[in-house]
């Protein structure tokens, strides 16, 4: 697993530090993930360290936020095994004086997706489109 475990735990504590009303620490749990570190906030991706293609953090931020992050110095879309993650953003070290401000926001992302109510898994939806009559008839 390749991340600076220093990183980890400047992020650890930035997590705990900006964690929202109604959050517990006990809510952050870390998974290996990504070939490095992840930070699960209440079961959902929040942030990971790993040192893939130079890139330091990712953070989850949501799409509103996307094109906003990418004009900062040190910002990009993350991209895994080729493909583009509109909503997920890299951090290399030249964005690390705003990390705290990164961070919070992929906080409040991340409260925004803990209020949602879940969605309908794939399989079921596309069973209950199967069982609607056919209106042309």
């Amino acid at each position: 697993m390749a991340f600076d475990p220093d990183l980890a735990a400047h992020v650890r504590r930035l997590l705990i530090r900006r964690l929202p009303d109604g959050v517990a620490v006990d809510d952050i749990t870390e998974k290996k993930m990504f070939g490095g570190l992840a930070f699960m906030v209440r079961g959902k991706l929040c942030a990971a360290i790993s040192g893939r293609d130079g890139c330091e953090v990712m953070l989850r931020i949501g799409k509103a936020h996307h094109d906003a992050a990418l004009k900062h110095e040190g910002v990009r879309t993350t991209v895994m095994k080729g493909k583009e993650y509109r909503g997920y953003i890299d951090l290399d070290e030249t964005a690390f004086p705003m990390l705290e401000d990164w961070v919070a926001l992929a906080l409040r992302h991340n409260q925004e997706l803990s209020a949602a109510a879940p969605r309908r898994s794939r399989e079921k939806s596309s069973t209950k489109h199967a069982s609607r009559p056919d209106k042309t008839a």
